[in-house]
């Protein structure tokens, strides 16, 4: 094999096939000249044929920014991560007016107001730490950049100094129902009087959402772990109580929940300068898994992802002046030890990706295999033979690479994230595995 074409074949498996199974997968051949008959009459053969030795590159990319509104879920904390640095999570929303203005002006007195959150069982970092949350009010109106549909994860906006809620304790993901953050009395009192008095400014949407703009939830110092909430309006709200002086006194609370989803929205931030991938940035967007040390980094909600790119795939139809790709079998290994207390992501796509790096398509779900005895064959496979198809036609304009990344929904609602080896990677080796049929 001529060492220009970049493959080097190792012994395969190579098999003579009877007519039976020419004509099973040979129909599609369509070369001029080429029939089955001149395969008997010249008593040639065909070769199906396995190599594992294509070229894969795989670089480490930077998105400048990635969406985060309207997930339907609020990640606040801090995480510090020996691979991927320390990463800070908070969320804005906006809050509705209460449904009803019904207290009574006299006889009602107000009593205490806060905020209810909902955690949706999802968490990164330490459970067992304590937990410090921080509640600011927004001093500006929640809302896409001008010509954006979406905020970014990278997006703030201006928010009073001085928290109106906190929280200090232990969130158990999985078993509680709820949080209470116990909001300011100040506050409290004054929408208290606000809806007894039917105030011009709670009672029509335009105007509240003028004099309350949004709330903000950032993790405070003492944070040691990355917490999920539900982002609904029935699970996420405001909740103001206060009684009615009565015989028997009753007590009764006004929700003001989250409303408008589409604005509610994750601001997360990191800092990498402790890690390999600390070059990594706006202003240095691709690191090749050479610099590396031949390992791939993954974690989109800080705008990290893996492309992958087989440079030399045209060079097959070099091989033999009838060749046929059957099946191309990509098998990505996530680093031993990367994983120990972090979930492998679930579901990774891999997607067609261009040469500004713009992710154009999604082509597959991989299977993810997991050693849970052992954990030395963990692993995610994929059939990107009709992708490695279309590249043995593709040009400079329409070739693409393969992008790795979550779904869309784990994309913008988690911190998940992916060490890989690339193929040089001597413990979690990149494996591509190429079949095809050769008739000389």
């Amino acid at each position: 094999m001529n060492n220009k074409f970049m493959i080097r074949l190792r012994t395969g498996i190579w098999v003579s096939l009877t007519l039976l199974l020419l004509s099973a997968v040979l129909p599609s051949c369509q070369k001029t000249g080429f029939t089955y008959d001149n395969i008997i009459d010249n008593n040639e053969t065909t070769d199906y044929i396995i190599t594992d030795t294509l070229s894969v590159e795989m670089k480490n990319i930077q998105y400048d920014s990635v969406p985060t509104s309207g997930s339907g879920a609020a990640l606040i904390g801090r995480n510090n991560d020996p691979l991927f640095g320390k990463i800070t999570a908070g969320t804005y929303f906006q809050i509705a007016a209460p449904a009803s203005l019904n207290i009574p002006e006299f006889g009602a007195s107000y009593d205490s107001m806060s905020l209810i959150m909902t955690p949706n069982a999802y968490y990164e970092g330490d459970t067992t730490a304590q937990q410090d949350l921080r509640v600011y009010r927004v001093q500006q109106t929640i809302k896409p950049a001008t010509n954006f549909n979406y905020i970014y994860n990278n997006n703030t906006f201006q928010t009073e100094t001085t928290p109106i809620g906190s929280f200090t304790g232990l969130i158990r993901p999985h078993t509680d129902k709820t949080i209470s953050v116990p909001m300011s009395n100040t506050l409290g009192a004054q929408l208290f009087e606000m809806i007894r008095s039917k105030s011009p400014d709670i009672s029509t949407a335009n105007t509240w959402q003028e004099f309350f703009k949004g709330l903000n939830i950032e993790a405070g110092p003492l944070s040691k772990g990355v917490t999920g909430f539900q982002a609904q309006d029935s699970s996420l709200y405001m909740r103001l109580y206060y009684h009615i002086n009565e015989m028997i006194t009753t007590v009764k609370y006004v929700d003001f929940k989250l409303t408008n989803n589409t604005v509610q929205f994750n601001h997360v931030s990191y800092d990498r300068s402790e890690t390999a991938i600390s070059a990594l940035g706006p202003a240095h967007k691709t690191l090749p898994t050479g610099s590396t040390n031949n390992t791939a980094y993954m974690q989109p909600i800080t705008g990290v992802i893996t492309r992958l790119d087989i440079p030399y795939v045209k060079n097959l139809l070099q091989l033999g002046k009838y060749f046929q790709l059957m099946k191309v079998i990509l098998t990505l290994k996530p680093i031993a030890g990367s994983y120990t207390d972090h979930r492998l992501p679930p579901r990774l796509a891999l997607c067609r990706i261009d040469n500004s790096n713009n992710i154009t398509d999604t082509l597959t779900y991989g299977t993810l295999v997991k050693d849970d005895m052992f954990n030395e064959n963990t692993y995610y496979a994929y059939d990107i033979t009709s992708y490695c198809k279309s590249e043995l036609t593709a040009d400079g304009l329409t070739t693409r690479g393969l992008a790795l990344t979550p779904s869309s929904t784990d994309a913008k609602t988690t911190l998940d994230r992916l060490v890989l080896g690339d193929q040089k990677n001597t413990g979690s080796k990149l494996k591509i595995q190429v079949y095809y049929l050769l008739y000389k």
